[in-house]
């Protein structure tokens, strides 16, 4: 509604600006919006994941694992549709790279495994500060228990997966995920609630890597937003 409004504003106002200078004889009101099969909200159990204070004498090898909190992805429709959560990286520019892991972090990273890695920051001197993983370790659909995800990088083709939190499915950035009705189904589920666990871990480096004498902030930033298909 504050779309149309707005758009009706300018519209009034550059007819005035027209009838001021010269007279208009007609004039285009353009009309838009999307018919939606249903209306979805999605949320987080916790919009923060937080690491605490990680004292710089605890950073004594090449690479520090450090899990956080699982928090829950809800998508909520007010009547059963095929939608998908696309996960965004907000700080893709401070994701590492692999030739990063390598000199960063003494690490072979494979080059295929580079799209699940998300940014951290910088810190003042620019270096990326660590790497962050995401993963879905469990998922419901409509209140029941569900083990069938779907994966695809542009919507049109879609992976089957079964997830576990044993199995867990890493998420990449600009991926689409999804809920599928069964193991062999090859399309999305049309459900009026599914929600996703989802797993963190940071990668951080030897203390002697960040700047001296400095607090180091870890800022990952991720956005999931509901697709419609």
């Amino acid at each position: 509604m504050r779309k149309l409004l707005l758009s009706t504003a300018v519209v009034a106002a550059m007819a005035s600006v027209s009838f001021a200078g010269q007279a208009a004889e007609s004039a285009t009101l353009a009309v838009t919006g999307t018919i939606t099969p249903a209306t979805c909200d999605v949320s987080l159990s916790s919009a923060t994941v937080e690491f605490g204070n990680i004292p710089a004498s605890t950073l004594t090898t090449d690479v520090t694992e450090k899990l956080g909190s699982e928090v829950t992805l809800s998508v909520d429709c007010d009547a059963p549709a095929a939608t998908a959560v696309q996960v965004t990286d907000n700080r893709a520019a401070s994701a590492m790279t692999s030739t990063d892991f390598k000199n960063e972090m003494n690490i072979i990273f494979s080059d295929s495994g580079i799209v699940n890695v998300f940014g951290l920051g910088t810190d003042s001197a620019q270096g990326k500060v660590g790497a962050l993983f995401l993963a879905i370790t469990d998922a419901t659909a409509d209140g029941t228990a569900n083990t069938n995800l779907l994966s695809s990088t542009d919507k049109a083709a879609w992976t089957a997966s079964t997830i576990s939190v044993t199995q867990p499915f890493q998420l990449q950035n600009n991926g689409y995920y999804a809920q599928a009705a069964d193991a062999n189904a090859t399309a999305p589920a049309a459900l009026s609630k599914s929600t996703y666990t989802i797993a963190s871990l940071v990668t951080l480096k030897k203390a002697d890597k960040y700047p001296t004498g400095e607090a180091v902030k870890l800022d990952g930033n991720v956005t999931f937003s509901v697709v419609y298909l």
